[in-house]
C-alpha cells in the first residue's frame, strides 16, 4: 500500500497520461506574443489576484507584470507582508501598477469592498486569479472558508463585474487548485476535499452556454508540490502523526517545483484554454491540460447519438 500511495504523487500518471492530455505548445518562458497566436496579450488588462502577497499569488503577479499587463489588485489578508511586495513591484515596474487591498477571502463584504475599489481605481478589471488558500486539516474550519467560500465569493464577484449580461466585458477566472484536486492525498483529506470543491466548482461554471451567456472564461489550475509556505511544517497541519506519515509516504519521491514556473505556465495557456478545462502543472514544466474520464464522454456520447436520432424522427 506504502508503494502505492507513493506513486499516486509521481509525476501525475507520467507520460501514460501526456498520451491523453492535450500539453501546450508555448514555451512557458517566452515573454512576448510574437509568433505565438494563441498566448493572450496582457497589455491593457487588469487583474485581481487573491493572495497576491506570497507564494505562487506573487509568482503570478510578478510574471503578469513581466508580460506588460497594465496593472492589477492584490487582496491578501496580510497587511504587512503585502505593503512589503507591493513596494517591491512598484519599484521594478513603475508607479500605480499595484493597488493593495486588506481583505479576508471568507468575508464577502471585505471581498466585495476590495473589488469595488479596483474597478473605481482603474476602471476595469479583466482576469481574477483565486489564489488565496491554506493546507492546515487542524485548522479545518477555517481551510474550508479560505479554500471554498474564498473561491466562491471571488468567482461570484467575478462574474458581478466582468460577464456580459451583468453589463460587463467578459473576462477570464481562474481558479488555483492544486494536485490534489485530482489526486487525493490520504494524508490531507480535508484539503483534499477543498481543493476537488474547487475542480468541481470551476467544471460546473464552465459550460460553453455559460460563457457565450457571460463572456467568463473559467478554468482552474492545478500546481502540483511548489515551494511555498504551504509546504513548511506539515507534519504539524496533519490530523494526528498517522496522517502525518501517510503524506511524507506520498510525496516522497516527488519533486517540488518554483512558483516561478508556476506563474509563466499560467500566462502560456490563458489565451488557449478552453472554458470549464482543468490543467496540471508539475516539476517545473510546460502545464498540461487533462481530459474528463471515460465515463463522462460515453454518456456525452450517448447523449448526442440520443439527440441525433430525435432530430432525425
Amino acid at each position: 500500500m506504502a508503494l502505492s500511495r507513493t506513486h499516486r504523487f509521481q509525476r501525475f500518471l507520467t507520460p501514460a497520461l501526456n498520451s491523453a492530455a492535450r500539453r501546450t505548445n508555448t514555451n512557458a518562458s517566452q515573454t512576448s506574443t510574437e509568433g505565438d497566436p494563441e498566448k493572450l496579450n496582457l497589455e491593457e488588462k487588469v487583474a485581481v489576484i487573491t493572495g497576491g502577497a506570497s507564494g505562487i499569488g506573487y509568482a503570478i503577479a510578478k510574471q503578469f507584470l513581466k508580460e506588460g499587463m497594465s496593472a492589477l489588485s492584490i487582496i491578501d489578508i496580510n497587511k504587512e507582508k503585502s505593503e512589503e511586495q507591493v513596494k517591491l513591484l512598484t519599484e521594478e515596474f513603475g508607479e500605480d501598477k499595484v493597488l493593495f487591498s486588506e481583505g479576508d477571502v471568507s468575508d464577502a463584504d471585505q471581498m466585495d469592498a476590495a473589488f469595488r475599489n479596483t474597478a473605481l481605481h482603474y476602471q476595469s478589471i479583466d482576469i481574477i486569479v483565486n489564489n488565496a488558500g491554506i493546507l492546515d486539516d487542524t485548522l479545518w474550519e477555517k481551510e474550508l472558508n479560505t479554500n471554498l467560500r474564498g473561491c466562491v465569493i471571488g468567482t461570484l464577484l467575478g462574474m458581478q463585474y466582468m460577464a456580459k449580461s451583468s453589463s460587463g466585458e467578459g473576462g477570464i477566472i481562474v481558479n488555483i487548485g492544486s494536485i490534489m484536486s485530482v489526486i487525493p492525498s490520504s494524508g490531507f483529506p480535508i484539503y483534499t476535499m477543498t481543493q476537488s470543491g474547487i475542480y468541481g466548482f470551476t467544471r460546473a461554471l464552465g459550460s460553453s452556454s455559460l460563457y457565450s451567456r457571460t463572456g467568463v472564461k473559467m478554468l482552474c489550475y492545478c500546481p502540483s508540490l511548489t515551494d511555498t509556505e504551504l509546504l513548511k511544517d506539515t507534519s504539524d497541519k496533519c490530523i494526528n502523526y498517522n496522517f502525518a506519515n501517510e503524506f511524507q509516504e506520498e510525496i516522497a519521491s516527488c519533486t517540488v517545483q518554483k512558483p516561478e514556473n508556476v506563474a509563466k505556465g499560467l500566462v502560456s495557456i490563458l489565451g488557449e484554454a478552453e472554458p470549464g478545462s482543468i490543467w496540471i502543472v508539475e516539476n517545473d514544466q510546460d502545464p498540461y491540460e487533462i481530459e474528463f474520464p471515460g465515463i463522462v464522454k460515453k454518456k456525452k456520447m450517448k447523449a448526442d447519438d440520443v439527440t441525433k436520432q430525435e432530430q432525425q424522427m
